[in-house]
């Protein structure tokens, strides 16, 4: 009788001890679940909007290099001319305006552009007689850009397409003589978006022309431009 009675005390603090160690058990799982860490998705980045249509304003400086062949005079020990190069160094500033639509992929953005500058731009050689010159008054560009957008208010970007000149050139004292140049505009730029719809822009551009038959010889020019703009984008 009495060793049962021991089992029954013994069986009953088994049981005591089981129901407190559950509880235990429960209780440090409600913690460890009210503790967990709470992962947030990182916020989406959101993107300045680049596409649609702008105009705009620009101006700046351009420097070139214009040659064209030409019998320079007498060579050492010898009355007779020999054929040489003559070499200008025009420069210069600018400005006009340009025009373009954009769109967007992403970070990418892909745009179409022209754009009209006036110029003075014009360069002598006074080694020579008569004097040559050349001044070119005028460049335009039809150009395709690709863009990324570092940030979202900042946008790099390289450009090239068809480049145009007109220019005033006198080359053998025969006068004046009006030439157009075609060849092609290449480069790259910064753009800054502020505000709502106004962009600022540094822009490089070369401008590369092919041989252009003037008075007897071909000339040929290439001009390097440094700009600022701004455009308006709606």
């Amino acid at each position: 009788m009495e060793g049962s009675f021991v089992r029954t005390k013994i069986w009953s603090g088994a049981a005591v001890l089981a129901s407190f160690a559950a509880s235990v058990g429960a209780a440090n799982s409600a913690d460890l679940a009210v503790k967990a860490p709470v992962y947030k998705a990182p916020p989406p980045v959101i993107l300045s909007d680049w596409a649609g249509f702008y105009i705009g304003v620009n101006g700046g400086y351009g420097s070139g290099s214009s040659s064209f062949p030409a019998l320079i005079g007498p060579s050492p020990g010898s009355p007779l001319d020999v054929l040489g190069t003559v070499g200008l160094k025009p420069k210069g500033g600018l400005g006009g305006g340009q025009i373009g639509y954009n769109w967007q992929f992403g970070s990418v953005v892909v745009g179409l552009e022209g754009d009209f500058d006036g110029a003075d731009i014009k360069g002598t050689n006074n080694n020579f007689d008569p004097v040559p010159s050349l001044k070119t008054d005028e460049l335009a560009s039809v150009r395709g850009r690709l863009g990324y957008a570092l940030l979202p208010n900042v946008l790099v970007y390289g450009t090239g397409g068809y480049g145009y000149a007109h220019s005033v050139v006198n080359v053998f004292n025969d006068g004046n003589r009006d030439i157009n140049q075609d060849g092609y505009a290449a480069g790259g730029g910064l753009e800054y978006k502020f505000l709502n719809h106004w962009i600022a822009r540094a822009e490089y551009l070369h401008y590369g022309f092919g041989n252009v038959a003037v008075s007897g010889t071909k000339v040929k020019e290439d001009i390097d431009v440094f700009r600022g703009g701004i455009s308006y984008k709606f």
